[in-house]
């Protein structure tokens, strides 16, 4: 597991450009999965954060206290179909177990997303200084696009990539009278 992200790592121009993406694509209700401090969820102005670890949790209920912040796992979240507009997961895929968690993280966003799902992912090596592992090169090639593109694009949602170095973004949408 990764140390807590420093804030002068977040305030680079290209993690900003990244969290300025997220915020331009929120819509309603917004649940940040893997939400670490819940820098990103408060740059987007969303609502709930849920992350496995409790530490940087109780750092996301100091500073924000506005917002509902719950220890949970990706794989298995503790919301109902629906619960949210959104679901944003900002650079949290690259961390789970390929393919199986990440095919239970993607159904899990589905089940609580009523509107949209936002993914990013870094598009490379290391994204940070603070990064003390490799970020798995699975979602650096096309192959590992294409699989994520299929799984975000099943059961009535439609989805798109867009590359935006040094990250790339999906943005999955459920498609009108869908499931």
């Amino acid at each position: 597991m990764e140390g807590i992200v420093h804030f002068s790592t977040i305030m680079k121009p290209e993690q900003r450009r990244r969290l300025d993406w997220l915020r331009d694509n929120v819509v309603g209700r917004v649940l940040e999965v893997g939400c670490s401090w819940g820098y990103a969820l408060g740059w987007v102005h969303g609502d709930v954060g849920v992350d496995i670890s409790p530490v940087p949790l109780e750092l996301a209920r100091l500073m924000m206290p506005d917002k509902h912040w719950e220890v949970a796992d990706a794989t298995s979240l503790p919301f109902l179909e629906r619960s949210f507009d959104t679901v944003m997961l900002p650079e949290v895929l690259e961390h789970l177990a390929f393919p199986d968690e990440v095919e239970r993280a993607i159904a899990e966003a589905k089940r609580v997303a009523s509107h949209r799902i936002l993914i990013t992912v870094p598009d490379g090596d290391k994204a940070t200084e603070e990064a003390e592992c490799m970020k798995h090169q699975w979602l650096c090639d096309t192959s590992g696009q294409t699989f994520l593109l299929d799984l975000l694009s099943r059961d009535g949602w439609i989805s798109y990539i867009r590359e935006t170095p040094p990250f790339l973004a999906f943005k999955a949408m459920r498609l009108e009278g869908a499931g």
